[in-house]
Order: structure tokens, then C-alpha cells, then sequence
């Protein structure tokens, strides 16, 4: 392994196998995992939740989904334009997001173990703050990660991208495993023994970032490569509001590619409704296995978009920002194609017609699967290109806050939107 940094030129020439031999590489790549693992955690804990914290059929179970989604979004959203605004310490913020997320995951393990001895009140009030303290803590590694990735160079923007994109299929993978052994649907405990287990790895990962983090002496190779450009970096907590740069000047130089990261958030998290409410027809396998396979269908789609977002043919400056604007919008023709497969898997089908059925379940996973595709190429395409359309170190390291605030947005507007089609899907369903 080579423990020392490789420009982005050498980075771009390398094919995937040997970028993963250099330990720089792999440093944003495992960040990019501890981004987007604390929020798969949460989310993959959700029937736990409703299930063994609240019981079920409490308010606060009722609840627990759509305020997780609105706390943490929020959060984000709401701490993003915060440090937008203070364009320095990026490599602080790095270590600082990690040290909160692994406390986060600690105390929330610590909650959940002593649940019977709180007020279930009182105990979702704990377990709120203590999932917007991840989004804020998210929020921190991101801003500052992504600046720093844009300074090194495009080739670690998509190392971050394709680390997302891994703590994406892990854990859909490890809940597809789990449920093989399955076959009551309604079961819903059996996939929860190891949940502790999955709040204590993502502890495990936030410090393994910080010591590659150290060990690699990310920061340093930032202020060797600020000392060597015309730019003066801001690297500690003493810039004036007159050295930041302005939010029009950033959106005046990234507005398609900070669109198509909305636009593509916003369509993307209709995902989650539809996969989980679109049942098996006719393979033989039970929904309680068929919907974990459709999630990892879509997380490895997901991965491979952001894998194939360095082929030379999106990387040509032909390959403009606008066209990749217009990319993400085109996503929007998927949303018919979900309501024929809910409609379908809702249907009773009197045919006796089993080959039609099974032809139904494959053409609904590949359309998770390119579904997911598409969201991993766009997004990760957005954040490659972002470096490139900036002149100055300082542009690019602010770009790191600026776009983060984009992709909250997204999320949080895609989130207020799922719930319509969840209502939608709901009545199909009756």
C-alpha cells in the first residue's frame, strides 16, 4: 500500500484496484462510509424501534418514522447553512463530526438497553436529540470532508461518493441475510437480535476514520498544498465574514450541478415508500425476504452509478453541468412505472399465471436496480465536477458547505413529498 498522497492526475489514470492500494484513497472512501452509515443504522433500526421501544401501538411508535425523518433532515438542513457561513478549520470539523456521531451511537446503544426503566415520553424526547445530534454531526464530517476532496482533486470526491455508496449496500445486505431465514411476514422482531451490534459499528467506523484520518496526516497535506498555491486557505477560526466567498458567487458558477443534486434527492426518496409497500407476485420467496432484496438491489445500483461516473465519456467537458441538470430531471419518468408495479403486486391475479407473475417481480428489481443507478452516476458526477467548474482552493474548500446545504434540501423536500405518495400508495393498497 502507498502511504503517501497521489495527485489527482495519477489518481484519474489508475483503474479502481490500484487507487484502492493508495491509503489516502482509501481514507475519504472510509469517511464516505461513516457519512452515510449512521443514518442506514437509524433507518435499518426503525421496526426495532416501533416495535421493542415503543410498542407498537403507542403514539410514539405512530410517530417515530416521520419525526426521524423531519429531526434529522431538519438538523441538517438547519446546521448546513450555519457553517456555510464560517469557511474555515475544515479539517477540525472532520474529527470533530466523527467524535460527536461516535457518541451519538453510544449513547443511543446506552438508551435503548435501559428502555424499561424511562418514560416512554421522555425516552423519545432523548432518542430525537440524540438523532439530530448525528445529522449535525454528519453534517460537520461532510462540509468538511467534501472541502477538502475538492482541493485534492475530483478522484477523492468520488472516493467519498462510492464510500456512501458501501454504507449503503452493507447494511441492506446484512438485513437480506438475516430475513433468508425467514418466512412469516409479519414477524417483524426476528431482524432486530443484532441491533445493538449495528449502533455500536458505527462507533467502530467513526474511530477508525479518525485514526486513518491522523495516520494519513490529511490535514497536513492540505496546508502543504495551500503553501504551494497563490490562495491563501483559511485554516483556523479567524476569517472575517469580507474573506468568505459569497453564496451568489458559488451558485452562479455550480447552479446545475447543485440542482441536479436537489432535483435528484427529491425524486430518490420516494425510493424507501415504494420499496417498501411493492410485494412479491411470483418468485418463491415471501415479502419479508423480497423487500430486503429490493433494497439491496437498489444500494448495489447505486453503487455502480457512482463506479461508472469516471468513464472518460462523462468526464469530457461535453459532458456539461446543464446536461447532467436535465439527466436528473429525466428521472422524474420512473414515477409512472412504480405505480404500475404497486398496482400490479396489489392485484389479484385470477390468471393462475405464474411465468407473468415471476416476469413482474424481475422487471420491478431492475427498475430498483436502474433506478439506483441513476442516482449514484448523477450524484456522483455533481460532486466530481464541482472542483472543476472552480478557479481557487478557497472556492472549491467553500463548496464543501455550499452543496451540503443543497443536499439537505433535497432530502428534506423529498421526505415532504414521500408522505403524498405514501397516502397514494395507501389507497391503492385498500
Amino acid at each position: 500500500m502507498d502511504n503517501g498522497f497521489e495527485s489527482n492526475d495519477i489518481i484519474a489514470n489508475l483503474a479502481m484496484t490500484k487507487r484502492l492500494r493508495s491509503l489516502v484513497y482509501l481514507t475519504f472512501l472510509l469517511i464516505g462510509v461513516g457519512l452515510l452509515w449512521p443514518w442506514n443504522n437509524i433507518l435499518s433500526a426503525t421496526l426495532f424501534f416501533q416495535n421493542n421501544i415503543f410498542k407498537q401501538t403507542t403514539i410514539y411508535a405512530k410517530l417515530f418514522t416521520s419525526s426521524m425523518m423531519t429531526v434529522s433532515t431538519l438538523s441538517s438542513l438547519l446546521f448546513n447553512i450555519y457553517l456555510e457561513r464560517r469557511q474555515h478549520s475544515y479539517t477540525t470539523r472532520v474529527v470533530r463530526g466523527l467524535i460527536w456521531q461516535f457518541s451519538a451511537f453510544i449513547l443511543l446503544t446506552f438508551v435503548c438497553s435501559i428502555s424499561n426503566n424511562i418514560w416512554m415520553g421522555l425516552e423519545f424526547f432523548i432518542i430525537m436529540v440524540l438523532i439530530s445530534i448525528s445529522a449535525i454531526a454528519t453534517a460537520w464530517t461532510q462540509n468538511g470532508i467534501m472541502a477538502i476532496a475538492n482541493v485534492f482533486g475530483s478522484e477523492y470526491s468520488q472516493s467519498v461518493m462510492m464510500g456512501q455508496a458501501v454504507a449503503g449496500v452493507l447494511p441492506s445486505v446484512v438485513l437480506l441475510l438475516v430475513s433468508i431465514g425467514k418466512t412469516d411476514d409479519h414477524n417483524k422482531n426476528d431482524g432486530n437480535k443484532g441491533i445493538y451490534f449495528y449502533f455500536l459499528t458505527t462507533s467502530i467506523v467513526c474511530v477508525s476514520c479518525i485514526v486513518l484520518f491522523f495516520r494519513m496526516k490529511i490535514g497536513d497535506k492540505l496546508n502543504i498544498m495551500s503553501e504551494g498555491n497563490a490562495t491563501n486557505i483559511q485554516t483556523d477560526e479567524t476569517e472575517t465574514e469580507t474573506d468568505a466567498v459569497p453564496f451568489l458567487v458559488l451558485y452562479s458558477k455550480l447552479k446545475y450541478l447543485v440542482l441536479s443534486i436537489i432535483t435528484t434527492f427529491i425524486v430518490t426518496l420516494i425510493f424507501p415508500v415504494f420499496g417498501a409497500n411493492v410485494f412479491v407476485t411470483g418468485l418463491p420467496m415471501s415479502n419479508v425476504q423480497y423487500i430486503p432484496l429490493i433494497f439491496t438491489m437498489w444500494n448495489l445500483g447505486d453503487l455502480y452509478g457512482r463506479m461508472i461516473a469516471n468513464w472518460d465519456m462523462f468526464r469530457d467537458p461535453s459532458f456539461t453541468p446543464y446536461k447532467t441538470f436535465v439527466y436528473s430531471v429525466s428521472r422524474i419518468a420512473f414515477i409512472p412505472f412504480f405505480f404500475y408495479f404497486t398496482i400490479k403486486s396489489h392485484a389479484k391475479d385470477e390468471s393462475g399465471d405464474n411465468i407473468h407473475s415471476i416476469k413482474l417481480d424481475l422487471g420491478y428489481i431492475l427498475l430498483q436496480f436502474l433506478f439506483g443507478v441513476t442516482n449514484g452516476h448523477i450524484i456522483s458526477m455533481s460532486f466530481m465536477k464541482v472542483p472543476e467548474s472552480l478557479t481557487t482552493d478557497q472556492e472549491k474548500e467553500a463548496a464543501g458547505g455550499f452543496t451540503s446545504i443543497f443536499v439537505s434540501t433535497g432530502l428534506a423536500i423529498g421526505s415532504i413529498i414521500s408522505y403524498i405518495f405514501a397516502f397514494m400508495i395507501g389507497n391503492i393498497s385498500k
